[in-house]
């Protein structure tokens, strides 16, 4: 990568946009993300078991889960891609390896099946799993739960005795092992009786109903918490400090740009919107090329890179959807290119944009 785009592109800059950044404006889709890879292996893995007719849906959200009573599986946004897993695990201390995320997907297909086929109805599931009164409303608050670490009655994959928070979370888990490919179920749990009886149950309530049309209706509804919904910034909803990795970014425009430019305007018509104001992003592509040239010429600079440093202004105005007044637009093109001259010319004298 050239020394102009890299300077503006460097992984701590790229993380302090990213924490700055609204989680609704970081253009987050299923699509080109880890999970583009891991949804169709899992669907295939539980298609190869005998699940033929269910049909998770799958989104974004602000963690993992299954909607209750509904097969529709949320993602943790923060791992769609490595720099929002390497976010993650600096900031809150924790991170989901590739073989986790497979298995979480695994955990809550298990969710989805239970949910889709209403198996917390059958007088065979409630007693095995220990059901007592209602399955949902009995769901304990929080995440903390008691355990105990020597019981033979549940299956433990990830070693956090997860199966023992609620007989929804057992049949997850159990589900989760008896899915998982090379998983060895029958020797690892042959000296844990009921553990195992649980998996045999799976696997016996598969073969009955995976062929067999799904009793709950899949209501895209009941989705919440969907990240085009999200509009705290990412440093929010980590609860962290949006400037952790500012000191060592040589590219975050953010501040500048934020006084160059105006949020969005509020209080009026979608068409006085329009005609009275412009998207800052839409503002500085129109002027890209005259002022690539200009700036290149006065200053001496590689075209590229003026080139580099609009492309950046480019993509933050967008993601932090910043406006300007259509009038006085020529003004406002006097200050954006004097911004613009003023950092190319540092970049020219220093190598590099933004002087300390």
């Amino acid at each position: 990568m050239r020394k102009s785009r890299a300077q503006l592109h460097q992984t701590e800059t790229l993380k302090t946009e990213i924490l700055h950044t609204p989680v609704n404006r970081l253009g987050l889709k299923i699509k080109g993300t880890t999970f583009e890879q891991a949804i169709p292996t899992v669907m295939a893995e539980l298609r190869a078991h005998g699940v033929a007719k269910l049909e998770p849906v799958f989104y974004l959200s602000n963690g993992y889960g299954c909607i209750a009573g509904s097969p529709i599986i949320a993602l943790g946004f923060y791992d769609c891609n490595q720099l929002l897993k390497d976010v993650n695990r600096e900031l809150r201390g924790w991170y989901y390896t590739e073989a986790d995320v497979y298995n979480l997907l695994r955990h809550e297909a298990g969710h989805a099946f239970c949910y889709a086929y209403k198996l917390y109805r059958q007088p065979e599931f409630r007693e095995l799993f220990e059901v007592e009164g209602n399955f949902f409303n009995t769901y304990p608050d929080g995440d903390t739960y008691d355990f105990n670490p020597w019981s033979k009655s549940y299956v433990n994959p990830s070693g956090d005795h997860y199966a023992q928070k609620h007989p929804d979370e057992d049949f997850a888990e159990t589900f989760q092992v008896w899915l998982m490919p090379r998983s060895n179920w029958k020797r690892k749990y042959r000296f844990k009786p009921t553990a195992k009886r649980k998996i045999e149950y799976v696997a016996h309530i598969v073969a009955e109903l995976g062929n067999q049309t799904p009793l709950a209706v899949t209501n895209l509804n009941w989705m919440y918490d969907k990240v085009e919904d999200m509009k705290m910034t990412v440093a929010d909803f980590m609860a962290s400090d949006p400037d952790h990795f500012r000191g060592a970014a040589t590219g975050f425009v953010d501040p500048d740009l934020q006084a160059l430019f105006r949020p969005e305007p509020r209080g009026i018509s979608r068409r006085d919107l329009r005609r009275g104001f412009v998207r800052a992003e839409a503002f500085l592509r129109s002027q890209k090329m005259p002022m690539i040239n200009r700036i290149s010429y006065w200053t001496g600079v590689d075209a590229i890179v003026v080139r580099d440093l609009l492309e950046k202004l480019i993509q933050r105005s967008r993601a932090l959807e910043l406006w300007t007044e259509r009038e006085g637009g020529e003004r406002k093109l006097i200050e954006v290119t004097s911004y613009v001259t003023t950092l190319c010319a540092n970049y020219k004298a220093s190598g590099v944009y933004l002087l300390n």
